[in-house]
């Protein structure tokens, strides 16, 4: 892989290496459930119970070579600062020992290797009783996680670190049958989101997407999550469902991105707990044929939500209060559907937007009262259309498919504000940190089924 750390259009040979990342990872697992009726009178309660094993490893090794060059060779005049460095400087004729090349940069720090161990066991009953429907369970799990890294740079110095995490997670639905099209729904659940390999190892990986450098964090804890879901569903005929939830969920120490100045310049991003936080909103969802109002074989899907989320910190922090990071305030994914079976055609058009969401957490360190302080806003994600058309159709066994993802192709825009104060007057100062065009994909499938 080759990588760019880019911010415009342009770059130079300062800011270019090669990669090559290699990750082996294998997972064994097993389970046996098991489910029995029982009948008391007109009760009948469902018991369902069952384990669950599973073995994972994974290896992660990574080699990184920046170029090199001899000062005194005959490469082109301050080639260093060339903006089209692939055109004029990555070409044939300014390969050579004693003129361009590439040099191993060996950290072993950056190599892990990963172990994991989960053995889980649930039990749960559902109880029918009329219009009223009752499932209660609750699900233990042991994991254990080793992670393996390298204590020096230089050689392979290998130290385990070991998380072990013992858990119960009781779960409650309940749900009640207005009739035979519409229902009432009370749902609870506790989850947890334990830190993955990557996100523990102390070693440095190059996120193409975000376009720095990831670091993980070997303090991380487990993040656990309170669920409380109330929602109406209406199903007015076969297929379609038109829902309206209202929502709640707590975390508990919840995991999120940071990041951090290198050089002044480059962000480095990596992982944090947050003390906790919360979420709550409105959710729809809607599946609902049109041939109510005319369009045979069309139908309709969408699914939008508002949500409002707040972070709590720790007592006598400098933390801003602010929403979740990569928490949108509003979704929205929608989509157009056209399927008619006699003519062998299919067709959709999908559209999809998030509201402007935290993708870096920023903090502020120092003192404002010392003359200390400093400031590093958030970085945020800022909202961006998207649309993807599809079409299949049918003869007889042949079947072609054809896509386009992406079709306005709108640019990703990054940005930090930051409130100041010039000439007495409050003012937000708004950068673009990076952006860039991804571009269309087309795609063209044809396939034939004997």
């Amino acid at each position: 892989i080759e990588r760019t750390d880019r911010t415009d259009e342009t770059m130079s040979i300062y800011r270019i290496s090669r990669e090559f990342t290699k990750l082996d990872e294998h997972i064994a697992s097993a389970n046996v459930n098991y489910r029995h009726d029982f009948q008391f009178g007109n009760i009948e309660p469902t018991l369902k119970t069952g384990l669950y094993g599973e073995y994972r490893t994974r290896t992660y090794n990574t080699r990184q070579f920046p170029y090199g060059w001899d000062p005194d060779n005959a490469l082109p005049d301050r080639f260093e600062f060339d903006t089209d460095v692939v055109n004029n400087v990555l070409i044939d004729s300014n390969y050579g020992t004693d003129k361009l090349y590439m040099q191993e940069e060996v950290n072993y720090m950056n190599n892990y290797e990963g172990k994991n161990t989960q053995i889980s066991g649930y039990a749960g009953i559902n109880i029918p009783v009329g219009a009223f429907s009752l499932y209660a369970g609750v699900r233990y799990e042991h994991n254990r996680q080793e992670l393996i890294m390298n204590t020096r740079q230089y050689e392979e110095s290998k130290r385990s670190t070991f998380y072990d995490y013992n858990d119960l997670f009781p779960s409650l639905n309940a749900t009640y049958k207005l009739n035979e099209k519409h229902q009432l729904r009370l749902a609870y659940g506790k989850s947890v989101n334990r830190p993955e390999f990557r996100e523990l190892s102390t070693s440095v990986y190059y996120d193409f997407d975000l376009g720095s450098d990831v670091m993980g964090n070997s303090g991380l804890k487990a993040a656990y999550i309170q669920n409380v879901d109330l929602r109406y569903e209406w199903y007015p005929d076969n297929g379609e469902q038109i829902s309206v939830a209202l929502f709640y969920k707590h975390f508990k120490n919840p995991i999120e991105w940071t990041y951090t100045m290198s050089g002044g310049t480059d962000p480095i991003y990596s992982y944090i707990n947050a003390k906790g936080a919360d979420n709550y909103g409105i959710e729809v969802d809607i599946r609902k044929n049109l041939d109510f109002i005319g369009m045979k074989n069309f139908s309709l899907s969408f699914n939008g939500a508002l949500i409002k989320s707040k972070v709590q910190f720790a007592a006598g922090t400098n933390n801003i209060d602010r929403p979740m990071q990569g928490q949108s305030p509003y979704l929205i994914n929608t989509g157009l559907f056209y399927n008619n079976t006699e003519k062998g055609w299919n067709a959709a058009i999908l559209y999809n937007r998030i509201g402007k969401r935290i993708i870096g957490v920023g903090n502020r360190y120092g003192s404002s009262s010392e003359g200390d302080a400093r400031n590093i806003p958030n970085s945020y994600e800022m909202p961006r259309n998207s649309i993807d058309l599809s079409a299949s159709k049918k003869f007889g066994n042949l079947e072609i498919k054809a896509a386009i993802r992406d079709l306005l192709a709108e640019r990703y825009y990054f940005k930090q504000f930051e409130d100041v104060v010039v000439n007495g007057q409050a003012r937000t100062i708004e950068e673009i940190t990076r952006s860039y065009k991804p571009g269309r994909s087309y795609n063209l499938t044809i396939g034939y089924s004997f």
